[in-house]
């Protein structure tokens, strides 16, 4: 499965959950994988992260902050169950449990005499990588995950019977494209 099917699931599970997303842009992040959304009465941001291996990475500033961490209220991750796994899960957590998972992960490394290394952690715990991979296996803190096989068979469901006013695929396209709905016009040819 390609990146842009992954963010495309990914967004399917959050539109379930929270309703719509509006895209976002964010230093250092790709189109696509910074979104905001409404979550009891407050707009919320939130990065998604996408790993074939497993492992998953945020930049540490020079302030000590990590960069695109420090500005989400929410990660989600798509990501293997395992080490290079075939069964990909799509994961939400809050900012607090992956900056503490960084941290440590960070702080770990620093006693190791390794703090230069870029820090990479995964949501499973992985044998023998010492102090690389203290943080690792914080995977049972999710707010909630699914199966990605599962989005995909629910979404080409939904897709299949899902009718669509002119002006839900007006508001759908300006959010794709970033203009406005009144920019749209959708000619129809019989």
């Amino acid at each position: 499965m390609n990146l842009e099917q992954v963010l495309m699931n990914a967004h399917a599970a959050l539109e379930r959950r929270y309703g719509q997303l509006k895209a976002i842009s964010g230093q250092g992040i790709a189109k696509g994988q910074r979104v905001q959304f409404e979550e009891n009465g407050r707009t919320v941001r939130c990065v998604i992260k996408t790993s074939a291996g497993g492992r998953i990475s945020f930049g540490r500033r020079a302030d000590g902050s990590w960069s695109g961490l420090s500005e989400s209220d929410y990660v989600v991750i798509v990501a293997p169950t395992e080490l290079h796994g075939e069964n990909l899960m799509v994961s939400m957590f809050d900012q607090t449990t992956l900056q503490n998972a960084f941290e440590a992960n960070h702080s770990a490394q620093v006693k190791a005499g390794i703090g230069h290394v870029p820090n990479w952690i995964a949501p499973f715990h992985e044998d023998g990588r010492g102090a690389r991979g203290v943080g690792d296996g914080f995977g049972d803190k999710a707010l909630w995950a699914e199966s990605l096989h599962a989005i995909s068979t629910l979404e080409a469901t939904v897709s299949k019977t899902r009718r669509l006013s002119l002006q839900q695929a007006k508001e759908g396209l300006a959010q794709t494209f970033g203009v406005s709905p009144d920019a749209i016009e959708i000619t129809i040819k019989g």
